[in-house]
């Protein structure tokens, strides 16, 4: 009999685990699982995040910015414009720089005074330290800081080097250097104290008078000046005199042209030019250059025939005119008082 066909013995082979197929399945199991991870709860803490991450960089950008702007180190010191030995104070900027070729800027200058406009916000105090520091590492002799108020001195921080006086005081945005002499810095110029106060004094004495509701200065005016508007050759600009009554005293503010149209020297030229005549002649003698309510302006001494005359040119930021405020008498009372007192229209009391 045929043998009956014998049957083979079929091994199962075990699968043989994969490194890559544990990686696989477990790949497969987060996939899975993240699936159903709801994502509302993974994105909104990361918006959150993000939000607060912008505001930390936000304030500490604000702060590096203003720790580099308040530092001295980042300036560049040098000695004032028009002083020796007299530093800078940090970030500020010669308030004529873009005038420095007019002959009244470099008049003002050589005579050893100077204008600097300070960066925003600093106060007088910062000044006061800064320069009560650096002035006596110069060899600079501090005599004494008067405050603002004084009644018998003007304010400033005064000091004395090799026989010459030097007054320093913040006014509006800018600090000032004045070259005085040594005794006017020991006495802080008590002697234009005194005579200020005789001025207020006078003033004060009398009632008062307005000008025009619609004239673009206001100004109170002691009763005993009669006051006259006159036509000028502006248009509808008229100039207005104050007269004292027995008295051949007068004050007059004139205007005369368009304000930035050009230097203030040659507004003050063409006014002389203007009130010149063949009996009368104005010419400019000199002119230093003043702070005004913010403004620049000039203060100068005219000739006008033999007689010598205060003149301030004046910007009025109400209309922007240019005005020459001048007198027929010298250290006239009146005009010094219409500079320190007088205000555009729109300006608040």
């Amino acid at each position: 009999m045929p043998k009956a066909p014998v049957k083979e013995h079929i091994v199962r082979r075990k699968s043989k685990k994969s490194i890559f197929n544990i990686f696989k399945n477990k790949k497969t199991t987060k996939s899975i699982r993240r699936k159903k991870t709801n994502l509302k709860y993974l994105i909104l803490p990361l918006i959150v995040l993000i939000i607060f991450g912008f505001i930390y960089l936000a304030i500490r950008y604000v702060l590096f910015i203003r720790e580099g702007v308040s530092s001295d180190k980042d300036y560049i010191i040098t000695d004032v414009v028009g002083l020796d030995n007299v530093p800078t104070y940090g970030g500020s900027v010669f308030l004529f720089e873009n005038n420095m070729d007019d002959s009244v800027v470099k008049e003002f200058i050589s005579k050893g005074n100077s204008a600097y406009r300070l960066p925003s916000n600093t106060t007088s105090t910062q000044i006061e330290e800064y320069y009560f520091v650096e002035l006596k590492k110069l060899n600079w002799e501090f005599i004494q800081t008067v405050p603002i108020g004084t009644p018998d001195k003007k304010y400033g921080q005064y000091w004395i080097k090799d026989g010459k006086g030097l007054r320093i005081y913040s006014k509006f945005n800018d600090v000032w250097y004045e070259s005085i002499t040594q005794e006017d810095a020991k006495s802080a110029l008590a002697n234009l104290i005194k005579e200020e106060i005789e001025r207020e004094m006078l003033m004060a004495s009398s009632e008062k008078q307005t000008l025009l509701p619609d004239y673009p200065w206001k100004i109170d005016i002691p009763k005993e000046y009669l006051i006259k508007y006159s036509p000028t050759n502006m248009k509808d600009l008229r100039a207005v005199s104050f007269q004292k009554i027995g008295s051949t005293e007068a004050v007059e503010i004139y205007p005369v042209g368009k304000w930035k149209s050009k230097e203030l020297d040659f507004f003050l030229t063409d006014y002389c030019n203007l009130k010149s005549t063949e009996e009368l002649i104005y010419g400019v003698i000199n002119s230093v250059p003043i702070s005004f309510r913010d403004t620049l302006g000039l203060q100068s001494t005219l000739q006008r025939n033999s007689d010598v005359i205060d003149a301030y040119t004046i910007a009025n930021t109400y209309n922007s005119i240019v005005y020459v405020i001048t007198s027929t008498q010298s250290d006239s009372p009146l005009l010094k008082y219409l500079i320190e007192n007088i205000k555009p229209l729109d300006a608040k009391d």
